[in-house]
């Protein structure tokens, strides 16, 4: 049942049914009998007390005892019902009342208040505010849940609360002309103020307060400040300031939860978290895994209190399950002929399972989904409704195109290069010049054009040496005409002369997409689920947006990875009706969704945020002890790390992602013959006579090993990424010795790659020191650093600390140190941090004039 729809549908509230007295029962002796009874004369209360009514009455009057029993048993009341649970009890307890009695309009203003304020502010503003005037009267009301509204308009972007957030920044002092050094100074003193719309004891929620970990910072954070008596509220700034996890949060929540209400707790942290935002787009130095930690929080309450809202719509024998709110979003829209609508699921947000509930709740559709390989497929066809057909692209096309070769016996996998090569004119053969030829063939059947042109000629080519060389306008030319006479011969069904003119796939899948008119599927469906939409290329889908049916686009933009093989992302440049996102993945928890996050934000610009579920893990830097999948970008860095376990223990059990035997063995042949590979040569023949029978036979491996590629829609309990993907030169605090680097230079398939091997993890990340690079850039190193400058500040000790560039030996930061690792959260303590040294604005390498000196003298 929608929420949104129980007052339309006159959603009931609780019917109370006073039960008939039975027949023969005493009735009660009201209040007027009562005062009748007093006002009455003493004397005749007396003479009515001294009549005997049983006068003249024997035994045999009553008859026998056995009568009076079954008398009892006749006059017991029924059994109450237990409260059905299609209605929650609102129906009452008795069968005779068919419908529900009321609606939500009978419900109190303070209670449709309470149970307005546990949606999402998005449902507030998109929803709620539509379905009356009484519920728009109470959203629009200032006084209902105001920071999480107003939360919401600042993570949108509304222009009327930026500027409204921008001026109680700068008159609190947090921006401003020489100010940065004590806004977060000024921050805690803000959050002090925090306005709680309920009557609240501040030494209640003090006492809640000092029970979590983080208390002791926060208590020397408060006797330096200018505070009157104790002020739960600051503490709980400091505390949120200074916390290193979700944990942390989590745990002020739980202290919390004693003593405010669920509304209370997330109207301050919807304060606090708009307010460490703020400072992050005013470029106030600040990590931003600060307000990613509120922001996970709040996520997850938002949906922990779905969990109870939620009916589920299956079978009680089948297990329930738990939507969160941008699922429930995308189970409300109803699909028209003219919807195109897309999805954006991050990794393992759940997005089929989003769909098989969509198509659950319309048996009367009849939809296609469409998928890019077999297993997904048939995967697919286990898990959803008869009223679902699940078919793979290619299957579409063969049934129309590609059966016809195959009655011709004239199908062939893929095209190979040693194959075109042989067919290509004197003079023009080999490999380099085979493989530009292949990939023009490619490129051509994946585009949506009709014949092959220059277009579709790769512009550089790697030569013998490993050079990459640029292909010139007439090498052009040439490459087109022998493209262009191979795709002839294919497209024969009688030429079988040389293998290069089998037909292949996507051959016959070009040749679908060709037909005029198009293929038609709307006729048999409603609407197509189409899979994977980023990694979908031109030629598939001018022919799926071509039908008259609606049709929603799944996947995820940065998971395209698949680029080189003419893939287009379709989920940017597709135009939509209807957009929805999944942010929270059910994969991993939050330090892995972190690094996520931090990838996207950081390397990308993306804005959406990845948050995980409640799962223990966490990202290390070193091995774990459980079987570990070790994802490299290449096929060289697969084999590298093979040869490396190998080398270091010969009988370890290896298992290659997506490898068989014959392929395997296919491999390392050509591996050994490839000059780039010499430097592996013993352990190409080390992998071939020891490591090979080992990954055959081992059913429990101590390494999984693959490429980013093979491993895509797997996931691994611990994953290590090894370092062969793009490099960061340098962390945050060195960046500006680097100027040349810049995120935007590098093209996304690369940023792609990264996200998709540590997103692949569900307990355990192993990262390398470029990930931790990236992660400085988003200045979490600068929230360690300030822990244990406020540890040193507290207890004159400093614990030896992991950095980007090593590890420290602990002790006391110096003022420079302090400035550009920490940040304004070093003047939570004290004034006195720059006592020794101004603030830096250009730090630059030390240089030793003596040495250049003895150098050049």
């Amino acid at each position: 049942m929608n929420f949104f729809l129980w007052r339309e549908s006159s959603a009931p509230v609780p019917a109370v049914m006073m039960p008939e007295p039975e027949a023969g029962e005493e009735e009660e002796i009201d209040d007027a009998s009562l005062l009748a009874v007093e006002m009455m004369p003493q004397s005749k209360v007396k003479e009515e007390q001294q009549v005997d009514y049983l006068e003249g009455m024997t035994a045999e009057m009553f008859g026998n005892d056995d009568e009076f029993d079954q008398c009892d048993i006749d006059n017991e009341e029924e059994e109450v019902e237990a409260l059905p649970d299609a209605h929650f009890g609102l129906l009452g307890s008795r069968s005779g009342l068919l419908k529900p009695q009321g609606c939500m309009d009978d419900l109190p203003e303070e209670v449709l208040r309470e149970v307005l304020c546990l949606l999402p502010a998005q449902d507030l503003y998109l929803n709620v505010r539509l379905v009356c005037h009484r519920w728009r009267n109470i959203v629009q009301d200032s006084t209902f849940v105001p920071f999480k509204k107003q939360y919401y308009r600042y993570m949108m972007r509304e222009r009327h609360t930026e500027m409204e957030i921008c001026s109680i920044l700068r008159n609190s002092g947090i921006t401003g002309p020489a100010s940065s050094e004590h806004s977060i100074r000024k921050l805690v003193v803000l959050m002090a103020q925090h306005k709680v719309g309920e009557r609240l004891r501040p030494d209640d929620v003090l006492e809640r307060v000092k029970k979590h970990r983080l208390f002791p910072q926060a208590e020397c954070v408060h006797n330096g400040s200018d505070f009157q008596g104790p002020n739960p509220y600051a503490a709980m700034a400091v505390i949120l300031i200074l916390s290193e996890g979700v944990g942390d949060v989590q745990a002020l929540v739980s202290l919390l939860t004693g003593c405010m209400s669920h509304s209370a707790i997330t109207e301050y942290l919807c304060h606090m978290a708009m307010m460490l935002l703020a400072l992050e787009r005013n470029k106030v130095t600040v990590s931003n895994r600060l307000h990613y930690n509120i922001y996970y929080v709040l996520h997850l309450m938002e949906n922990v209190l779905a969990l109870f809202l939620f009916v589920s719509g299956v079978s009680a024998r089948r297990p329930q399950i738990h939507l969160t709110q941008e699922q429930q979003q995308i189970l409300s829209h109803n699909i028209q002929d003219d919807h195109v609508v897309k999805i954006i699921a991050f990794a393992g947000t759940g997005k089929t399972t989003t769909l098989v509930k969509y198509a659950e709740q319309r048996p009367d559709l009849r939809f296609l989904y469409v998928a890019f390989n077999n297993s997904v497929a048939s995967e697919a066809r286990r898990r959803f409704p008869r009223n679902v057909d699940c078919k793979t692209v290619h299957s579409l096309a063969y049934n129309d195109v590609g059966k016809r070769y195959k009655f011709r016996d004239k199908l062939t996998f893929n095209m190979k290069a040693f194959a075109i090569s042989s067919v290509l004119p004197k003079g023009r053969g080999g490999f380099t010049k085979a493989k530009v030829v292949m990939t023009t063939l490619n490129a051509f059947m994946a585009s949506t054009d009709e014949t092959i042109t220059i277009r579709h000629v790769p512009n550089s080519r790697v030569t013998k040496n490993n050079f990459r060389k640029d292909i010139d306008h007439d090498e052009k030319l040439l490459v087109v005409r022998d493209a262009q006479r191979i795709w002839k011969k294919m497209k024969d069904l009688n030429e079988k002369s040389k293998d290069a003119y089998y037909m292949t796939h996507d051959g016959y899948l070009k040749l679908w997409q060709l037909q005029d008119p198009k293929p038609c599927l709307s006729g048999a469906y409603n609407a197509l689920f189409i899979d994977e939409a980023q990694d979908c290329t031109p030629a598939i889908m001018d022919v799926l947006l071509s039908q008259s049916c609606g049709k929603i686009l799944v996947g995820d933009p940065h998971q395209q990875i698949y680029t080189f093989r003419g893939a287009v992302n379709a989920l940017n440049v597709v135009e939509h009706t209807h957009i929805y996102y999944l942010t929270q993945s059910f994969r991993f928890g939050a330090e892995i969704a972190y690094v996520g996050a931090t990838i996207l934000k950081v390397c990308k610009g993306v804005k959406k945020i990845l948050v995980g579920g409640n799962q223990k893990g966490g990202v290390c830097d070193n091995a774990a002890d459980r079987v570990t999948a070790i994802l490299s970008r290449c096929n060289f860095g697969v084999f590298s790390e093979a040869v490396r376990l190998t080398d270091a223990n010969p009988s370890c059990r290896l298992h290659f992602i997506g490898v068989t035997g014959t392929s395997f063995l296919l491999s390392l042949f050509f591996l050994s013959r490839l000059d780039d590979f010499n430097c592996l040569e013993d352990g190409v023949f080390l992998l071939m006579s020891v490591v090979f029978p080992l990954c055959v036979l081992a059913l429990l491996p101590d390494f999984i090993v693959g490429t980013v590629h093979k491993s895509k829609g797997l996931e691994f309990d611990t994953v290590m990424v090894t370092d062969d993907f793009v490099k960061v030169p340098c962390s945050k605090h060195n960046l500006r010795h680097s100027p040349e680097f810049s995120f935007a230079k590098i093209p996304d398939d690369e940023w792609n790659l990264l996200y998709v091997a540590v997103t692949r993890a569900k307990t355990t990340l192993i990262i390398t020191e470029n990930i931790r690079r990236i992660i400085t850039m988003a200045g979490v190193r600068n929230s360690h650093c300030a822990s244990h400058f406020l540890s040193y500040c507290c207890a004159v000790s400093v614990t030896p600390f992991f950095d980007t560039d090593g590890l420290s030996q602990g002790g006391p930061l110096c003022e420079k140190c302090v400035w550009t690792r920490v940040g304004p959260i070093a003047f939570l303590m004290t004034e006195d941090v720059l006592s020794m040294a101004e603030i830096p604005q250009r730090l630059d390498l030390p240089v030793h004039h003596a040495f250049f000196l003895e150098l050049f003298f």
